[in-house]
């Protein structure tokens, strides 16, 4: 027994090293395994994620949507908005809804003479303004009434260049282009007038556009906002009021207005402006889209507003406003411009004038 034992023994102790080196050895080989499976296992999710990366990137440029928030220095329904509507229902077509603009308000929402001030500091995207409410931040502004070019013209001779870049450096906007180009300021009273002479000692609302010219004619200039201009008239606090040929009735105005002088002066200067910092988030692409629909947008205001004169011409003599032709009708109109250089060339003596040559019909 005690020699089997021995026996049994020294077999025990043969298995155990053979089971401990077998199981060393599985070790080992594991060891050696382990990392090239678990490099193997991580190469192919890094090399997915890094592919899928690229196709993001690729196709943010042109396919992510954006969407502009814009406001008016007019009320909605006035005549004034109608290229930012146009523009507005073009690039969202265009694009098949990857540019859009958003309608934040008009004057109620931010004042006609804020709003320059509020696109540079991007609390909006875009703004449907006048050069009139953009002279403080912008002097150069002071000449878009004074072109005597269609807006083809003048991207094609140099002078929107020169707009576009002072708006850039001064009032953080691009210049996008006008609209409502046919379209031009005249005087309305309620005292009759023959001549420039029966404008003296009358008080006139005016804006920036034609302070200068008004007050050339011996009147007095007094600035108010569009949305206080019936109240004056209807106090008498005023005696007549500038505005373009149309459309006074989107504010009633035709109600406590007796005469339209003619003829018109300067062009009324409709002007879509983007913030700099929102142009510049645009792609490629889309910066082209708008560019385009807004060119198109220029031709097809100036086709429109055309029909809309004339509507609105036979609507207030309907409503008893007459129409009145001075007797010194084209001195009336020189002293217009006359007074209109001068006055924006002061604003802008740096790049007054190469604007007024460029902007002169030659």
């Amino acid at each position: 027994m005690t020699k089997k034992l021995k026996v049994f023994r020294v077999l025990s102790s043969l298995i155990a090293l053979l089971l401990l080196a077998s199981l060393a050895l599985s070790a080992g080989c594991a060891s050696s395994t382990a990392p090239q499976a678990d490099k193997a296992k991580g190469s192919k999710p890094a090399e997915v994620k890094q592919e899928s990366a690229k196709t993001v990137e690729s196709k943010t440029d042109d396919s992510k949507a954006v969407t502009l928030k814009a406001a008016t220095a007019w009320p909605k329904d006035t005549m004034e908005n109608e290229p930012l509507w146009m523009l507005q229902k073009m690039v969202e077509a265009k694009s098949n809804g990857n540019v859009k603009i958003n309608w934040t308000g008009g004057p109620e929402a931010i004042p006609s003479f804020q709003l320059m001030e509020a696109l540079r500091n991007g609390v909006v995207d875009m703004a449907l303004t006048s050069g009139a409410y953009s002279v403080a931040q912008v002097p150069e502004a002071a000449f878009h009434k004074l072109s005597q070019l269609t807006p083809s013209e003048e991207r094609a001779n140099g002078a929107f260049d020169l707009f576009n870049k002072v708006y850039q450096e001064k009032g953080n906007a691009v210049l996008l282009g006008r609209g409502l180009h046919g379209k031009k300021f005249r005087l309305y009273t309620n005292t009759e007038v023959k001549s420039s002479a029966d404008f003296k000692g009358l008080r006139i609302r005016v804006t920036p556009i034609y302070k200068a010219f008004v007050e050339s004619l011996g009147a007095a200039a007094i600035t108010i906002d569009p949305g206080e201009v019936y109240t004056a008239l209807e106090r008498k606090v005023v005696d007549g009021y500038g505005w373009p040929e149309a459309r006074i009735s989107d504010y009633g105005w035709q109600e406590v207005t007796k005469y339209a002088v003619q003829p018109p002066f300067f062009v009324v200067d409709v002007l879509i402006l983007v913030n700099k910092n929102a142009w510049d988030k645009l792609s490629t692409s889309q910066k082209n889209l708008m560019t385009d629909s807004m060119k198109q947008v220029e031709k097809d205001s100036a086709d429109w507003v055309k029909g809309e004169i004339d509507k609105e011409n036979k609507l207030i003599q309907e409503k008893g406003v007459k129409l009145v032709t001075l007797s010194d009708g084209d001195a009336y109109v020189e002293k217009a411009y006359k007074a209109g250089w001068e006055d924006a060339i002061k604003q802008a003596p740096g790049n007054g004038p190469k604007l007024k040559e460029l902007l002169t019909k030659k």
